[in-house]
């Protein structure tokens, strides 16, 4: 494994084990206001935050999972987010390196 992977793997480490950090900060996390959130800081909700629907259902939601606590359920939730960018961003290399 080459420096800079060691380094990225490090820093992602890092990340992951400083995630429950988030549960002892104020209000809720930047960028993922509700819609009575974002009424509340601004007096109004643009339309299209008000007629937006997911696409798909959060696999963890609220970084919780019943019957771990609080801070178990925020690292594997780090873990799970982790391993999907991982994974997508694998397959991404690997469709572009077949075309090329």
């Amino acid at each position: 494994m080459s420096q800079n992977k060691k380094y990225l793997l490090a820093f992602i480490l890092v990340l992951i084990i400083l995630t429950p950090l988030g549960l002892v900060a104020q209000g809720p996390a930047w960028g993922e206001w509700s819609v009575e959130e974002i009424r509340a800081m601004i007096g109004f909700v643009p339309q299209s935050i008000e007629n937006t629907k997911p696409l798909i259902g959060a696999i963890i939601p609220d970084y919780e999972i019943s019957g771990l606590s609080p801070i178990a359920s925020t690292w594997i939730s780090a873990v799970v987010g982790a391993l999907l960018v991982f994974a997508v961003m694998v397959g991404i290399k690997k469709s572009v390196k077949r075309e090329s």
